[in-house]
Formats: C-alpha cells, sequence, structure tokens
C-alpha cells in the first residue's frame, strides 16, 4: 500500500529550503553593507568652512631700486587678516599691514659739482582684498590667495643737499595699487589657527619698489 505523505513530506522540505535561500542572500547583502560603510575611511581633515581673525607679524624685502635711488619701505611688519571660508575651500578676505622700513645711507658723485651722502628712510601701509583657495593637507591647511590693494609709501630724505637726489614724487606719503600673489599654511587647533606665509607685492607704481613679505599667522577661527 503506498504511503501519500512521503510525497507530501518531500515537497514541503523544498519549499522550506527555497524560501530560506532569499532571506540568507539579504542577510549576507545587509553584512556586507554594514561592513563596506564601517571600513570606509573618515575624512579626519580640517573643516575649511569659518571665520578667522589673525595677527600677522614679520618681515619684508625690497627687490630692486627706483632708478639709482634706493627705498626699503619693508623691513618689520604687523598687522592682521580677516576672512571667511567656504566648505568648498574658497576664501574672501581683507588684510591690513603697516611696515617700518629702514634707513639706507647712499653716496653720490656726480659728474658736476661736488660728491655728497644722504639718508633714504622709507616705511610703507599697505592693506586691500584677498581671494583665496584653501587645500586640505593632513593636520594643516595650504592655502593659495590673490591679493589687491593699495600702498602709501612715507619716505623722507636725510642731509639732503642741493642737489636733490633723483625721485619722481614730489609729495610723501606716495600712493600706488599692487599685485600680491602669497601662500600661506595655516594650522587649524579648535578655535585656534596659526602658520606661516609668503606674499609677493609686485607695486604698480614705478616709484614704490615691489617687495617679498614673510609672514607669521596667530589667530582664531570661529
Amino acid at each position: 500500500m503506498n504511503n501519500p505523505s512521503l510525497p507530501l513530506g518531500v515537497i514541503a522540505a523544498a519549499a522550506l529550503i527555497m524560501a530560506s535561500k532569499p532571506a540568507h542572500a539579504e542577510a549576507a547583502s545587509s553584512a556586507s553593507e554594514s561592513a563596506t560603510t564601517n571600513t570606509k575611511p573618515q575624512d579626519t581633515g580640517p573643516s575649511l568652512r569659518g571665520f578667522d581673525a589673525l595677527a600677522t607679524v614679520g618681515f619684508g624685502a625690497h627687490t630692486g631700486n627706483i632708478a639709482n635711488l634706493e627705498l626699503a619701505p619693508y623691513g618689520a611688519t604687523f598687522g592682521i587678516d580677516l576672512g571667511y571660508s567656504w566648505r568648498s575651500g574658497f576664501r574672501i578676505g581683507g588684510y591690513f599691514f603697516k611696515s617700518l622700513g629702514r634707513s639706507v645711507a647712499q653716496h653720490r658723485d656726480p659728474f658736476v659739482g661736488r660728491e655728497y651722502d644722504f639718508t633714504a628712510e622709507a616705511s610703507s601701509i599697505n592693506g586691500g582684498l584677498s581671494l583665496g583657495w584653501g587645500v586640505p593637507l593632513y593636520f594643516f591647511v595650504l592655502r593659495y590667495k590673490l591679493s589687491l590693494g593699495v600702498t602709501a609709501m612715507h619716505w623722507e630724505f636725510q642731509d639732503d643737499p642741493v642737489v636733490r637726489p633723483a625721485y619722481d614724487e614730489s609729495n610723501s606719503p606716495t600712493l600706488g595699487m599692487h599685485v600680491a600673489p602669497g601662500v600661506a599654511l595655516l594650522w587649524p587647533h579648535g578655535v585656534f589657527e596659526g602658520g606661516v606665509g609668503f606674499d609677493y607685492l609686485a607695486q604698480i607704481k614705478d616709484t614704490i619698489p615691489s617687495g617679498f613679505i614673510g609672514t607669521l599667522f596667530l589667530g582664531v577661527r570661529l
């Protein structure tokens, strides 16, 4: 006599096996996605977004003379740098710094008349707007920038003889525009920020010498 329960048991077992396969596949897929999420590298670089207010101190040097006259309007510098950066790294800022400059002793031996010595004193005040782009670099931010501003150079000639040194300006200060490409390496740490920077002030007016400025930054980031 045939046992009808045997085929029914086989069919039930096969149905259970088929139903369990999608559940196992779904569980395996979920585990794989969870593992992928957990192993995804996290961004540990500094945040670029925010407002920063930095005090600056540094030293500058002129890169050329005006005709045969040497003016040194940079030297020790101090000032401020303010700006806001977006998440992308783009930054708009403003800057202001004063350079104490230095005195330069000079000698003249004209074709006509006697020889003479004089001292050229110069200092400058600089300010303007800057556009920058910050790039995360491990725990630092590498910022490229381009500035456009105004230079006011104060000058005076001491021990000036009757024959005045050849200089096209008649009144001090001499005003002119400058373009200043630069780069800075910053270290954000909490709300504090510090770093070093380097700028080249390319003066548009030919009676103001161009120069390099090296700067230290220290301030806060909000």
